[in-house]
């Protein structure tokens, strides 16, 4: 068995898929969630609140402002936050 072969299984036994369907597949999902939240609790999630579901929340909104200050939130993911939560998400 060669070394791709053996990482691919290693990946697969793992449950580590990372194809860009895949990431774009979970953003969407997220996104869905997060705005889902904000619809109901007009706020964004904290990522040190109390409940599980609203800290994974604003753990993953906090990863997406940590990646627009870096310059590597694409336009269209940007977009997306803005249209599911308004503009303020990036304030932060």
């Amino acid at each position: 068995m060669d070394g791709t072969t053996r990482r691919e299984l290693a990946r697969q036994i793992a449950g580590i898929w990372d194809t860009p369907q895949d990431a774009n597949e979970l953003f969407d999902r997220t996104l869905q969630r997060l705005a889902a939240f904000h619809r109901t609790n007009a706020r964004t999630p904290e990522p040190t609140a109390g409940t599980l579901a609203e800290a994974q929340l604003g753990r993953w909104l906090e990863a997406q402002r940590a990646d627009l200050r870096r310059g590597t939130l694409c336009d269209e993911r940007r977009s997306q936050l803005n249209e599911a939560i308004g503009s303020d998400w990036a304030l932060r």
